[in-house]
């Protein structure tokens, strides 16, 4: 009876026992379950990679320093040009400084209040030629522009008038003047003061020299100089 009793447990306890082919599944399942949970450490290695990668793609983006280097250039070339612009600026103000605005008739005109026309007295043609025996002859018009009456000087010496061939000065109507040569006239708006200036072909010398010379046959050229002359043309002539 003992020996059954003992049998019966026997076959029990091996009945209750896990086989070998339970644990190696176990086993399997148990290593498969470590490849799972090991799989997520892979992802955060991947990122690590990414961020490096953006970080070698970001390294040129800070190659746009060099673009500084002109912006750097235009501040200091602005700089320069408002400098420049400055200084013209400033002498262009000390020009209109010289004449102040006018306020009485007595006043002298501003040079950009006045309009001077130069011109032929007698023109002919395009090209202006001037036989034997005739004697140049120029006209001069002066126009007051502004809104106050002023006073422009048309003396000889104060707008003057120079004849020159090539380098060689001919004639210049501020030769050798004595005494007071201005010549002032009051001007209203838009009034015209008109006056001619004539040529004898006789050279003139600043060292005011005795001896006379005419001028040789030739081409010239006239123009007027002074304060109010600018915008005034240059004339070309030729005399026989």
């Amino acid at each position: 009876m003992l020996a059954a009793f003992l049998v019966v447990v026997a076959i029990v306890a091996y009945a209750c026992s896990p086989s070998a082919g339970e644990e190696g599944q176990q086993n399997q399942a148990g290593a498969g379950g470590d490849d799972t949970e090991a799989s997520p450490s892979v992802p955060p290695e991947e990122p690590e990679e990414d961020g490096n990668g953006e970080e070698d793609d970001a390294e040129p983006t800070e190659e746009p320093s060099p673009s500084e280097d002109p912006s750097e250039g235009g501040d200091d070339e602005g700089a320069e040009g408002g400098d420049d612009e400055g200084s013209d600026g400033d002498e262009g103000s000390d020009d209109e400084a010289e004449i102040a605005a006018p306020e009485r008739a007595e006043d002298p005109c501003r040079p950009q209040d006045v309009v001077i026309t130069f011109d032929f007295e007698d023109k002919k043609g395009e090209e202006q030629q001037y036989p034997s025996g005739v004697d140049p002859s120029f006209i001069v018009e002066v126009v007051n522009t502004g809104e106050q009456t002023c006073t422009v000087d048309v003396g000889p010496e104060e707008l003057e008038m120079v004849v020159t061939s090539g380098d060689d000065s001919v004639y210049s109507t501020a030769h050798c003047r004595e005494g007071d040569t201005s010549d002032e006239r009051q001007l209203d708006q838009g009034r015209t003061h008109r006056y001619t200036i004539d040529w004898d072909r006789e050279r003139s010398f600043s060292d005011c020299r005795d001896e006379t010379s005419a001028a040789g046959s030739g081409w010239y050229h006239a123009e007027l100089r002074g304060t109010y002359s600018e915008g005034a043309d240059d004339l070309r002539f030729r005399v026989g």
